[in-house]
């Protein structure tokens, strides 16, 4: 099948649920950014048909969260648009709220796009452009962004500066957020220009600049090492309280993108790939991978999701999963 039909997927993020199952918002290839749209998939590797889906139209899902089942309780996993919307899935019902701050509607405070939901303790957070950080309490979203939040105007007129210009200095100063994780008093957030905060429980504490590459991903380890990975090959690992140091910077020619622990080695996903972490020296995993957005352990395994298949290994073999409608672009 060509790749300019019009149901060929790009794989944009997704979450791991079990060893089998894996659950990704796609978009359609011959689409253009501006036309959002959104198609959500269980891959399930025990299934004789393997892949079931739903549309978002008008979504453009940026991140899915699948929070830990507790017993007796139904499965339920999320996926945030960058407008703020939040769909709750699960097999009893499906419903939709709203971040009301959060997004470019005109009901919202213009604050911009969000591009995270994490699961942290038993409450979901979702961080996003301007440094925006909302944390969802039993009935609603709340900031949580009190030192952070930026609520200037995005351009300030400037009677020395032509409007682009204005402009320019405006994005130049502008913080986006791109992950929050850690634990109930020790929240970390990272973003544009090597930005890296910390909340110990009261307030957030901005943490030194190590680097002016953008961080994309925060993975705490089993032994309690945050691990920061971002662009231009940038690994930064530490914690707030010992403080971080910079593992590795410009010495890969790669966009880090993802991170995870998986049988006791990090493995991050990139642009161009997987590495791995071993003696604090970085090689490239023999598989193949482009856009490696999201990559997670669970169960004994680790899921990886490219923008053309998902991958899975065992520590053993890595299996392919490509979607009947991808299997011609590779």
């Amino acid at each position: 099948m060509s790749s300019k039909q019009p149901n060929s997927l790009i794989m944009n993020t997704g979450s791991a649920i079990n060893r089998d199952m894996y659950y990704m918002s796609c978009s359609f290839v011959d689409r253009t950014f501006d036309e959002p749209y959104s198609r959500l998939f269980f891959y399930q590797d025990k299934n004789k048909d393997k892949w079931f889906y739903h549309d978002l139209p008008d979504w453009h899902v940026v991140s899915t969260c699948f929070p830990p089942p507790t017993s007796g309780a139904t499965r339920k996993i999320y996926a945030l648009s960058e407008e703020g919307y939040i769909e709750c899935f699960s097999r009893d019902a499906i419903s939709v709220e709203k971040i009301q701050d959060a997004g470019l509607d005109p009901s919202s405070k213009m604050y911009g796009y969000v591009n995270k939901i994490k699961h942290i303790d038993g409450q979901l957070y979702s961080c996003g452009h301007r440094g925006q950080i909302y944390r969802r309490n039993e009935s609603a979203w709340e900031h949580f962004d009190d030192g952070i939040l930026q609520k200037n105007k995005l351009i300030i007129a400037n009677t020395d500066m032509s409007f682009m210009e204005s402009v320019k200095l405006s994005i130049d100063e502008t913080l986006d957020l791109f992950d929050i994780d850690g634990s109930t008093g020790d929240i970390y957030v990272v973003g544009t220009d090597g930005f890296l905060a910390n909340h110990n429980g009261a307030q957030w504490h901005k943490l030194p600049r190590l680097t002016a590459a953008d961080l994309h991903c925060i993975y705490i380890s089993s032994s309690g090492i945050v691990w920061v990975v971002g662009s231009q090959g940038t690994i930064i690992n530490g914690s707030a309280r010992l403080g971080f140091k910079v593992l590795a910077r410009k010495k890969i020619d790669a966009d880090f993108y993802s991170v995870t622990e998986f049988q006791n080695n990090i493995y991050i996903g990139a642009n161009n790939g997987i590495y791995k972490v071993i003696d604090n020296t970085i090689k490239k995993v023999d598989v193949t991978a482009k856009e490696v957005s999201s990559i997670e352990s669970k169960d004994g395994v680790m899921w990886a999701l490219s923008s053309e298949k998902l991958l899975r290994f065992d520590g053993v073999r890595w299996d392919e999963f490509v979607h009947i409608d991808n299997q011609q672009r590779l």
